[in-house]
């Protein structure tokens, strides 16, 4: 009990002080979690090198590198928060190493992929067809991620159609602009969704009746595949996140500057955009 109410405050101080995004949270509440039940009736602020050791070897029996990565690194953290209030006196993470990540670059699809998983997508005329092919092409005409792409709201398009207002990681802001193609496919969409006899009005360009209200990761994840399964693409290469890293590179080998591109994907790192 007393261990899981560390966890509670310290995700409590993370979500006040860090600005971190609600997925990253929860993922570090998941993970740290899954330590306590690991360490079981053991006190958190009574652990040993030991125990530390046990819970690494079994991170890197049941997961990959990058898994393990975070999962240590969510740990880490946490004690060395712990040890700030001065509730330890050493944080024992200090000695422990993380796994050698292999350095991957992202995949990416080619201009006539994309182009030919476009097309494809025109042929689907009904309101289902029209709304695949404006996730598409907003996705490979700005980069954005996945999460931010499924909550845009109508308010945040301008009324122009040139421009989206996008709330990014951590609630930065940043205006994406629409230009060409899919501001047309963007105004048609949005008129044939007012023409819908909603019951009620949704906020959401893209709203469905999931939990949250709008279309959600897995079910454009869902579309992308299908649509990739019809013009015979492998599908372990198609992803939303795909999409976005094609965008980027399609803009660097047609010589744009990275600094464009970093504020395009919202990074807030250059080195993260290398």
């Amino acid at each position: 009990k007393k261990n899981i109410n560390l966890i509670e405050k310290y995700i409590e101080f993370i979500f006040a002080q860090k600005n971190l995004a609600k997925n990253t949270v929860m993922s570090y509440e998941n993970d740290l979690s899954e330590f306590a039940k690991f360490i079981g009736h053991n006190d958190f602020l009574d652990l040993n090198m030991t125990q530390f050791k046990k819970y690494v070897g079994y991170l890197s029996k049941n997961f990959s590198p990058s898994s393990h990565c975070r999962k240590l690194s969510s740990v880490k953290n946490f004690f060395l928060y712990l040890y700030d209030l001065k509730l330890i006196n050493n944080t024992p993470m200090d000695s422990i190493d993380f796994p050698k990540l292999p350095k991957k670059i992202p995949k990416f699809l080619s201009e006539s992929e994309v182009n030919h998983l476009i097309e494809k997508s025109y042929n689907d005329q009904s309101f289902k067809g029209l709304r695949t092919t404006l996730l598409i092409e907003i996705l490979y005409a700005t980069g954005l991620r996945v999460s931010e792409l499924v909550s845009i709201r109508l308010g945040d398009i301008s009324d122009d159609y040139t421009s989206i207002i996008i709330k990014g990681k951590g609630g930065k802001q940043r205006v994406v602009p629409l230009f060409g193609k899919v501001k047309i496919i963007l105004k048609k969409y949005v008129n044939f969704l007012n023409q819908l006899k909603q019951p009620t009005k949704s906020l959401f360009l893209f709203p469905s009746n999931s939990k949250i209200g709008h279309l959600t990761r897995n079910r454009l994840f869902q579309i992308l595949k299908n649509l990739g399964k019809k013009i015979h693409l492998d599908l372990k290469r198609i992803s939303p996140h795909v999409l976005r890293h094609s965008f980027a590179s399609h803009l660097l080998s047609r010589g744009v500057d990275l600094r464009i591109i970093q504020e395009s994907l919202g990074h807030k790192d250059i080195s993260t955009t290398q």
